[in-house]
C-alpha cells in the first residue's frame, strides 16, 4: 500500500526551514545525515553510502500536487544507476494503471513507460537503456515536462520537473561513492576500473533486549503531571496529550509526556524508570553528530514486541517533508535502527523518501 501524503491535515509550512526545532535542531537526528540542496534537487546518502537525488516541479498545479524525478544507487561498485517518475495527483480515488511519456527536446520522447496508480499516488520505474537519454536532458535542459494519461487517468496530466541544480547533484552522488574517474561514475566518469571504489562500510548491529510480559505498575510518577512550565516543557502540553506508559523489559518501564505541541507535531520527553528507582530522562545512541542528551521525540509511539520507539516530524501538515526515525531499545538505551527523510517539501510520499541511516536489528522474532 503507497501511503501518500495526508492532504486535509492543518495549516502548512513553506518548507522545513520554517519548522522549527522539533525538526531541524542540533539535536534532531538529520544533523548526522550526509544531504545536500543544489538549487531546486536534495540529495541524502546513508551510512553504507547509498543514496538518492531528487528533482521536484517547482510549479504549482489543480490536477495533481507534486511530481519528482529521483535517482537512486547503492553504493557498491557494481550497483546500478536507477531512476523513477512519481506524482501525487490530487484525486486519490484514481488506482489502476497509466502511461507515463518523458518528454525529450521536441522531436522524441526519452521514453514511454507504464505507471502504478494507487491512492491517487503514480510511480513509474524507468528501464536502464532510457537513463543515458534522461542523463543527456539534465546536461541540457532546464525542465523535464512529463505527462501521464491513459488507463485510469481520464484528462491528461503533465507536469514539468526542473532540472536546476541536477548536474551538481549528480555529482554530488559520485563523489560521495567514490566514482568520480571510474568507468562506474553516472556523471564524471573516467578510466579508472571498478575496484577503486571502496568497499561500502560494514553495517552496524543493534540487539534489541529481550521481550518482557510482566504487568505495568499502576503508580504514575509525578514527572507525568509537571504542574508549571520549565524552560523546556510546558505543562499545558502534558494536560492535553496522553502519557505513554510502556513495559520495555523485566526491569524497566518508559514513561513519556506531551512537552510540546504545535499544529501537526507533539514533542515528548521520554524517561525510564528501572525497578524501585526514580525515573531518568531516557538515553539514545546513535551516529556522531547527534546530542543524544537533547533528543526529543516527536509524535512518537512504542511497540513493545519489537521495543522500537519510532519518531516521526512533520516538516509542514501534510507531511510530505520530515524525520522519521526508529529507535531499538537494548536494555539500557535506545540505539536508532532507521531513519528516513525528505529535505524538500514538493509532495513526495513518504513510501519514496530515501533511508538514510540503517542497521541491524537482532534479537526480535
Amino acid at each position: 500500500m503507497i501511503r501518500r501524503p495526508s492532504l486535509t491535515a492543518a495549516p502548512l509550512l513553506a518548507g522545513l526551514a520554517l519548522a522549527g526545532p522539533l525538526l531541524l535542531s542540533a539535536a534532531s537526528p538529520a544533523a548526522a545525515i550526509n544531504d545536500r540542496s543544489f538549487k531546486d534537487w536534495w540529495v541524502a546518502c546513508d551510512n553504507l553510502r547509498s543514496c538518492s537525488a531528487y528533482g521536484p516541479e517547482m510549479e504549482s498545479a489543480d490536477d495533481h500536487y507534486g511530481a519528482w524525478l529521483r535517482f537512486s544507487r547503492d553504493g557498491a561498485a557494481a550497483a546500478p544507476l536507477t531512476a523513477r517518475i512519481g506524482m501525487t495527483l490530487t484525486d486519490q480515488a484514481i488506482d489502476g494503471s497509466a502511461t507515463l511519456v518523458v518528454q525529450g527536446d521536441g522531436k522524441a520522447p526519452v521514453v514511454t513507460v507504464p505507471a502504478r496508480i494507487e491512492g491517487g499516488v503514480v510511480l513509474a520505474d524507468l528501464p536502464a537503456e532510457a537513463l543515458p537519454g534522461l542523463l543527456d536532458r539534465l546536461r541540457h535542459a532546464d525542465i523535464l515536462p512529463v505527462t501521464l494519461s491513459g488507463g485510469a487517468v481520464a484528462t491528461p496530466v503533465t507536469a514539468r520537473i526542473s532540472l536546476s541544480g541536477s548536474a551538481a547533484a549528480m555529482l554530488f552522488v559520485d563523489d560521495t561513492q567514490g566514482r568520480v574517474g571510474t568507468i562506474t561514475a553516472a556523471w564524471k566518469p573516467g578510466q579508472k576500473p571498478a575496484e577503486t571504489v571502496p568497499p561500502v562500510p560494514d553495517l552496524p548491529v543493534v540487539r534489541a533486549a529481550p521481550a518482557s510480559a510482566r504487568p505495568i505498575p499502576a503508580a504514575r510518577p509525578a514527572i507525568l503531571n509537571p504542574s508549571q512550565d520549565d524552560e523546556i516543557c510546558e505543562a499545558a502540553a502534558a494536560d492535553q496529550f496522553e502519557p505513554i506508559v510502556e513495559r520495555l523489559d523485566d526491569t524497566h518501564i518508559l514513561y513519556g509526556r506531551a512537552c510540546f505541541s504545535g499544529a501537526y507535531n507533539i514533542a515528548y520527553d521520554l524517561f525510564v524508570a528501572a525497578d524501585g528507582s526514580d525515573p531518568l530522562p531516557a538515553a539514545y545512541d546513535a551516529p556522531d553528530g547527534l546530542d543524544g542528551e537533547a533528543f526529543q521525540p516527536v509524535n512518537p509511539a512504542y511497540d513493545p514486541a519489537t521495543r522500537t520507539l519510532t519518531s516521526f516530524a512533520k516538516g509542514r501538515g501534510i507531511g510530505d517533508c520530515g524525520v522519521g526515525t526508529r529507535w531499538v531499545w537494548d536494555g539500557a538505551r535506545f540505539s536508532l535502527a532507521g531513519m528516513e527523510m525528505m529535505g524538500i517539501c514538493q509532495g513526495i510520499v513518504w513510501d519514496d523518501w530515501p533511508v538514510v541511516y540503517r542497521a541491524k536489528v537482532e534479537g526480535i522474532d
